[in-house]
Formats: structure tokens, sequence, C-alpha cells
């Protein structure tokens, strides 16, 4: 069950860095374009320089919506698994200190507190209910997890014409009559 919750953290971490940022490359256009505002538009900095300003086409844009609605039925289905994660994390950290208190060894002996033991052996059979009882959960967001990356892949794939010769670039994707966002220093640095 740990090893499938950690396979989503990272399909998450992925997706989410992928559709924040692509990694490009650094030749800079020098004939930055303004693309018009009244449409979807793609802005690639490098060192929090605008290097490329162009608008998106239809499949473009297609993709980068379809992406977004996988996004936003990420973050709905992710909303129940943080309370369901926080109690398990809890109830993890519970089982292991029960474990250190039940099992002491000093330089001779080696000690097993029962008590403490079947305490441990409570907690964990409450953390694989808990587990159990949201596996479907978990599954589900497995799946949507691959989706996004899918669809991530595919919108990657339809802007690599524009920013192809460009390297380790932060992006923008901006909706019609939506401005830039500002640069910061984090940004410089990815």
């Amino acid at each position: 069950m740990f090893k499938r919750i950690a396979t989503t953290v990272c399909v998450g971490v992925t997706v989410a860095y992928i559709s924040t940022s692509f990694a490009s490359s650094t030749k800079k256009d020098s004939n930055i374009q303004t693309a018009n505002k009244d449409e979807y538009r793609i802005l690639v900095f490098n060192d929090c320089e605008k290097i490329l300003e162009k608008h998106l086409n239809k499949e473009q844009v297609n993709s980068f919506l379809a992406l977004e609605e996988q996004s936003e039925l990420m973050r709905k289905l992710e909303k129940p698994i943080h309370a369901v994660s926080q109690q398990m994390s809890t109830l993890g950290r519970e089982v292991e200190a029960m474990s250190r208190k039940a099992f002491v060894e000093d330089y001779e002996t080696f000690t097993i507190d029962k008590t403490l033991l079947a305490e441990q052996k409570r907690l964990s059979k409450q953390l694989e209910a808990l587990a159990d009882a949201h596996e479907g959960d978990f599954n589900a967001l497995e799946k949507q997890g691959r989706n996004v990356e899918s669809a991530a892949k595919r919108f990657e794939s339809t802007i690599k014409p524009l920013v192809a010769d460009l390297e380790n670039s932060h992006i923008q994707i901006l909706e019609p009559g939506e401005t830039a966002k500002p640069c910061d220093a984090f940004i410089k640095h990815i």
C-alpha cells in the first residue's frame, strides 16, 4: 500500500513540475514578438528576461486546456486524500514510537514489552484498515496522475516546436487577457 502512495506522490510531483515549468534550452530569440493579448500565449523567460512570446495555435490551446482539466480533476481527488494522509502519517509515527518503546536492547539484554507490542499491533491494524478503506481513493488518484502525465506530455509535444532550441527556461502560459506573472529569484535558478 505504501509503495502505491509513494508512486502517486512521485507522479503528482513530476506532473506538477512539467505543468508549471518546462525544461528547454538557453539560445536567445532576438526577435521577441508580442502576441495578441486576446489569445492564449506562451512566454519564455531565461534568468527572468523574456526571450520569447508567441500565441498558441488551436492544437496547443486544446492540449493546454486538456491538461488544465486533468489537473483540476487531480486537485479534486487530492482534497480528501490530504486528511487521510495526515491520519496515516500520525498513525505511522505512533507505530514507530511504540516499536521503539516495545523493543529495548542494552549491552546484555533484549526486552520486549508485550503490552506495548500489543498496542503497536493495534495501531498497525488501525493504519492498515484506514489504508484499505481508502484504497479506491488512492487508486483513483494514481490513475488520474497517469491521465495528467499523459496530458502534460501531449501539451509538451505541441509546444516543443516553439521552444525546441531553448533550455532551462521558465515558461508561462497565459489565458486571453491574462498578464505575465512576475519572475522571482527562485524561478531564475530552476
